[in-house]
């Protein structure tokens, strides 16, 4: 094992051992070609691959954590295509592997780690969330049996804030995850795009179909195209916080490569937004240029946020200009919730929610869901649904864990815009953690009507961008004050 270890690459491997796996290889691919066993016969192929970026990620942390991303971003579309029970694991897994990865350079001294990074208040106040849902795990509506299902906030978002903290402390690393982000929204615009000009494919029909989902995505407005997410409302927030980041960062680039990507991205990730047909994901770019404008300390990009922002609003509140698009005229009616019906339902259980719990403070436990019994109002199902995040803590965690929860959100960004008021010094830098920031904070008030800051990806790159701010101090001191990034 020293050996094939030692040094950067993988070269020293023993010759012999090589040329025997090279000859195994080609036996087996042949016999799989001549039984006509296809994938076994991709799976032979791409072994070699697998088992080099294996080793290549135990030599390289950020290289683990990266594939650690991918599969939590891509997880649903592997799901909805394997249909393997329990398939979860395997985030778990590539998380473990990042862990050993670091473990690993860290008992080889290959490379030293900023570990006090990792335990910033986005750490903190994770580990405190999960020591509250240990309290409640106490309270007798819990079944343990549902614990499963919640072991990430047990472990993989801890973890994920911790590691995110740790690795991701440069420039370089800041602009390599832009990258990433990037292309995994033009993907996932891509996905979208097939879906409305092509048609579902037979996994995604019979998610619709057999699953109910249809339900909730084939509408009288439209269809709502939902790509390779768990459905239509994650999708839409999701692409509405990268196109609120990425709008702004690409406004402040100065390099013109990077100022056209980042605008793409972002016009990709807008149009991403209005297929998906998710009304309260309209929050997002709002409530972000919102922050934002508070954040920017420049009067010139404090006027132009401001008049877009108003001109976006009078655009869906005072006209009905694009109403022949059904996208366009679904997402409308978020400004007029009162002529919503699906917007009465929700205040309706909201309603619902508030008699069963009034004497129940912690909530009914993790997992816990409530039937209306008393059949409070007449409805066709005597299961509430939660419809949204913050509810959906509400029901769980109680007041209390919902006071809780809202409380350590509003500190964690205090202490992210402190840091970006008064602490960072380089201009485009401070922009740029202002829009992580700011789509974060579009992320939370979507929290009321949608739940996608509770569903992979949305959460792990909600810790993302905001480890990353979290880390401004440190990555400016590597800057000169006038220095350009992008």
């Amino acid at each position: 094992m020293e050996s094939v270890y030692s040094g950067n690459h993988l070269n020293d491997s023993p010759k012999g051992l090589v040329y025997l796996l090279f000859i195994v290889g080609l036996l087996a691919m042949s016999y799989t070609l001549i039984t006509k066993q296809l994938s076994l016969f991709t799976a032979v192929m791409l072994f070699p691959s697998l088992i080099l970026l294996l080793l290549y990620s135990i030599q390289k942390p950020i290289v683990s954590y990266m594939l650690y991303i991918g599969i939590v971003c891509y997880f649903s579309a592997i799901y909805r295509y394997t249909q393997i029970e329990n398939i979860s694991i395997i985030i778990d897994c590539f998380l473990a592997l990042c862990i050993v990865s670091i473990t690993f350079n860290v008992i080889t001294n290959r490379e030293q780690y900023p570990w006090q990074n990792g335990f910033n208040m986005l750490t903190t106040m994770h580990i405190v969330w999960a020591c509250y849902c240990i309290l409640i795990l106490m309270i007798p509506y819990t079944h343990l049996h549902n614990i499963k299902g919640s072991r990430g906030i047990f472990l993989s978002l801890p973890l994920t804030c911790f590691i995110t903290g740790v690795l991701f402390c440069t420039v370089h690393r800041l602009r390599s995850l832009l990258l990433w982000l990037g292309l995994y929204a033009i993907t996932a615009f891509l996905k979208a795009y097939w879906q409305k000009k092509r048609g579902f494919d037979a996994a995604e029909s019979a998610w619709l179909v057999a699953g109910g989902a249809w339900h909730t995505h084939a509408l009288r407005s439209g269809m709502r195209y939902f790509s390779f997410f768990t459905d239509a409302g994650n999708f839409g927030a999701c692409m509405g916080l990268l196109a609120t980041v990425f709008s702004i960062i690409g406004l402040v680039a100065k390099r013109n490569r990077y100022r056209l990507f980042l605008l793409l991205v972002a016009c990709l990730a807008s149009i991403s937004m209005a297929l998906s047909g998710t009304r309260g994901a309209v929050v997002i770019p709002f409530g972000g240029m919102l922050l934002f404008f508070l954040l920017s300390r420049n009067f010139k990009i404090m006027a132009a946020t401001a008049i877009a922002s108003i001109l976006g609003f009078s655009f869906f509140y005072f006209t009905d200009i694009g109403n022949d698009n059904p996208s366009i005229r679904r997402m409308r009616t978020a400004f007029r919730p009162e002529e919503d019906a699906s917007y009465n339902v929700r205040a309706m259980n909201r309603e619902r929610f508030a008699y069963y719990l009034a004497d129940k403070p912690f909530g009914v436990g993790l997992g816990g869901t409530i039937v209306d019994t008393h059949r409070l109002m007449e409805l066709e199902e005597d299961f509430i649904p939660t419809d949204s995040y913050y509810v959906g803590i509400w029901v769980e965690g109680g007041v209390v864990g919902l006071i809780l929860y809202l409380l350590m959100q509003a500190a964690i960004f205090i202490r992210c815009s402190y840091l970006i008021l008064f602490k960072v010094r380089n201009k485009q830098l401070r922009y740029i953690l202002s829009a992580f920031t700011a789509g974060c904070f579009g992320l939370c008030l979507n929290g009321y009507v949608g739940r996608a800051i509770g569903f992979q990806p949305g959460s792990t790159i909600f810790i993302l961008l905001l480890s990353i701010t979290l880390n401004g101090e440190r990555i400016d001191k590597q800057l000169k004050p006038n220095e350009i990034i992008i």
